[in-house]
């Protein structure tokens, strides 16, 4: 029976920082205008999987009205 090789314990957490920090750079992405599609291009993670993973919320501004003196 062969053995599963043991994982260490920092190339875990290593990969669950690096994870972190590609989510971070994501959601900073979506934050200022870029597409899902656009990310899923840097990314190959699916364009599907980063709208699920990142919703934003996309609406119409409302202008501010000019207060009157």
């Amino acid at each position: 029976m062969a053995r599963k090789p043991r994982s260490n314990k920092n190339e875990d957490r290593f990969t669950k920082e690096i994870r972190q920090i590609r989510n971070l750079l994501i959601l900073i992405a979506r934050k200022v205008g870029a597409t899902a599609d656009e990310v899923d291009y840097a990314t190959r993670m699916g364009a599907a999987n980063i709208r699920a993973m990142f919703p934003v919320k996309r609406g119409k501004k409302q202008a501010r009205r000019a207060t009157q003196p």
